[in-house]
């Protein structure tokens, strides 16, 4: 009989509870506000713009969004990095070059400068194996060289302070050029 008592109580009480309401004195004003926070609320990755969403929001399994970011930044960071080697590299080279104010053009810092100068005076390629040249009188030659080019960078200083000796070269060397031309 427990069994049949204790329905019955429950039975009276869900039937007492639902008799019951709770007093609403503005339902109105609930009923609105409940209205207004359901239409406000966003629905999510509507409104929302991301760059990652605009990048990867075809792929709608997160491991493979995932998997895509990630791979994506190791590219930019290969990138960042292989750019860098290239700038370092760069200012490397940068560095190995000297500009000389007394003697034009540029020489290089190493072992091979003078066979490199020897090729720019002579404009042809040197061969290693066929060069006959030894590096004694290479370097003879390049000395010869720079003697030659500080001797004439002298005497040009020379022409250059004096009006007299310019004007007399300057007509000496019209002459030579109408000979050619009259050829």
């Amino acid at each position: 009989m427990t069994m049949k008592s204790s329905d019955e109580k429950y039975n009276k009480a869900i039937k007492l509870l639902k008799q019951s309401r709770p007093v609403l004195d503005s339902a109105n004003i609930i009923e609105q506000e409940v209205i207004r926070k359901i239409s406000s609320e966003v629905v999510p990755g509507t409104n929302d713009f991301s760059i990652v969403n605009w990048l990867f929001g075809w792929a709608d399994i997160v491991w493979i969004r995932r998997s895509l970011i990630t791979v994506s930044a190791m590219l930019v960071l290969l990138f960042v990095y292989q750019q860098s080697m290239i700038v370092k590299q760069l200012n490397w080279l940068n560095s190995h070059i000297v500009v000389s104010q007394d003697k034009p053009g540029y020489t290089m810092q190493s072992e091979l400068s003078g066979r490199l100068r020897l090729m720019r005076i002579s404009g042809s390629r040197l061969n290693e194996k066929a060069n006959s040249i030894s590096d004694e009188q290479l370097e003879n030659i390049i000395e010869s060289r720079d003697k030659l080019q500080t001797d004439y960078n002298d005497v040009m200083k020379i022409i250059e302070e004096d009006p007299e000796l310019k004007a007399f070269i300057d007509k000496k060397l019209k002459e030579l050029n109408d000979k050619k031309v009259k050829l």
